[in-house]
């Protein structure tokens, strides 16, 4: 898509953006009449911002997956011995940041606004503070997917990696040997992990994927071109 923007769309390059903007605020700050105890509060902000980026988020989100499986193992799967297996643990976060009131981005694009509204703004301090937008061009109208068999816990899977390029996640479908395409899962976290079996009497399978766009708790969009797997040789 086109647009003029300073702030990313794809997390990994946000949590650098707001890290370097942290640095630099000190700095041209006060230049632009941005008071001390301002600067204090944004870099507070900017501190729980990056944390929750960068850890409490992945870490919710794995240990989402871990309890879906968890369960889907508890109520459908098999065991060879009479162990119980107990259920995994949710992540702790002992050095979290103290949490800020709501609307830290709201609160830093303003901040950005009277910045560069400063008579002492210059187009130096807008480069180097990150805030002059460029032109982007590039349009991902479909998921950019790759498939690729490794072997897991339990025996071979297929691991899905794909961008999201500032989407919710994606919406997966999959074939086995040239039949229907079937609704396989919604990823907000890659890789996806296709762990399914083989089907009972079978020595090795074709597995095909495609992708589409999952926002909002929606699908759309294209599907993605078609990643093809052999599993079982």
């Amino acid at each position: 898509m086109t647009f003029n923007s300073y702030f990313p769309t794809i997390q990994d390059a946000q949590i650098v953006w707001l890290s370097h903007y942290n640095l630099k605020l000190p700095i041209y700050g006060p230049i632009c009449g941005i008071s001390d105890q301002e600067i204090t509060d944004t870099q507070a902000d900017l501190a729980y911002y990056i944390w929750m980026l960068q850890h409490w988020h992945p870490s919710i989100q794995r240990d989402a997956k871990e309890s879906t499986s968890y369960k889907a193992l508890m109520v459908a799967g098999s065991s060879s011995n009479n162990d119980s297996i107990n259920y995994p643990q949710p992540t702790v976060f002992p050095d979290a940041p103290p949490a800020p009131t709501p609307g830290i981005q709201k609160r830093l694009f303003s901040q950005v606004v009277r910045i560069k509204a400063s008579a002492k703004y210059s187009e130096a301090i807008g480069h180097d503070l990150g805030v002059i937008g460029t032109s982007n061009t590039i349009e991902h109208l479909t998921p950019i997917p790759s498939a690729l068999v490794e072997l897991g816990e339990s025996g071979q899977r297929v691991a899905i990696s794909f961008n999201k390029y500032g989407h919710d996640g994606v919406w997966i479908e999959s074939r086995i040997n040239g039949g229907e395409w079937a609704f396989l899962a919604i990823d907000t976290l890659k890789p996806y992990y296709d762990e399914r079996p083989l089907a009972e009497g079978s020595t090795h399978e074709t597995r095909e994927y495609r992708l589409r766009w999952w926002d909002k708790s929606i699908a759309h969009g294209e599907w993605s071109n078609i990643q093809s797997v052999l599993l079982g040789v």
